[in-house]
């Protein structure tokens, strides 16, 4: 009797039958290796259970090496590593399909409920962020950078009791707008023309301005509620009129 801690489920699929599922993969792969989310797409079962029995994905796939070496057969690396498949262009094709598929910048339950092609993590992992990869999709869209204008920060001499409202103070009595605050107005806007609904993810070439509802030539201020997306067009056309 071989006494182990760790119980065996009763539900838990043979290693045969697992290397049977990944077999059916190997094939649909043309022999060559394959992640685990690509699994998930062709298979009838789910990777998880070829984690856990296995210990990981990479022990799955040399269990099923050796399982097709037996056979005469071969497994073949894949020629580039997953995480270098994609360029930025590959992201944001991908990223412009889902965002029109769901009508807007897609949250994450929205992207994965999409069939992607690409995982939501890549996005993550080469922007730095969620946040930080629609950023940058826009400014692909747009053709061009979005103005980053520079934070402005409290003057030193300034209190540390009153240094943050001063610094409050001071972005909203600024002209221009920090980055953050752009974001949020971009964000809120769902990235289009509040008045003629242009966006740069389904009108190609279109610049999104941040205007002041009030504009600061008569007192408005550079906050979150006097400020507005609008088209480089919209934009012009409303000059500074209220």
């Amino acid at each position: 009797m071989d006494y182990r801690f760790q119980r065996r489920r009763v539900d838990a699929i043979p290693e045969l039958k697992l290397l049977e599922h990944l077999e059916k993969a190997a094939i649909h792969f043309h022999y060559c290796e394959f992640g685990w989310r690509e699994f998930n797409d062709v298979a009838d079962i789910s990777a998880n259970p070829v984690k856990l029995y296995f210990g990981s994905w990479k022990k799955g796939l040399a269990a099923l090496k050796n399982h097709l070496q037996q056979k005469g057969l071969d497994l073949s690396p894949r020629l580039v590593a997953p995480n270098r498949i994609y360029s930025n262009e590959d992201l944001f094709n991908e990223l412009e399909r889902i965002w029109c598929l769901v009508g807007q910048r897609p949250s994450r339950n929205e992207w994965e409920a999409s069939n992607p092609h690409i995982s939501y993590n890549t996005y993550k992992q080469r922007f730095g962020g969620w946040t930080n990869a629609c950023f940058k999709f826009i400014e692909y869209k747009m053709g061009d950078a979005i103005s980053k204008d520079d934070f402005v920060f409290p003057n030193q001499e300034v209190s540390s009791n009153n240094r943050e409202l001063h610094f409050h103070y001071q972005q909203e009595t600024s002209r221009n707008v920090p980055l953050s605050l752009r974001f949020e107005v971009l964000r809120r806007d769902n990235y289009r023309c509040v008045f003629c609904g242009k966006s740069p993810v389904t009108n190609l070439g279109t610049n999104l301005h941040i205007d002041h509802k009030v504009p600061f030539s008569k007192g408005g201020k550079s906050t979150l509620d006097n400020l507005q997306t609008l088209c480089e067009e919209c934009n012009l056309g409303k000059s500074d009129r209220i």
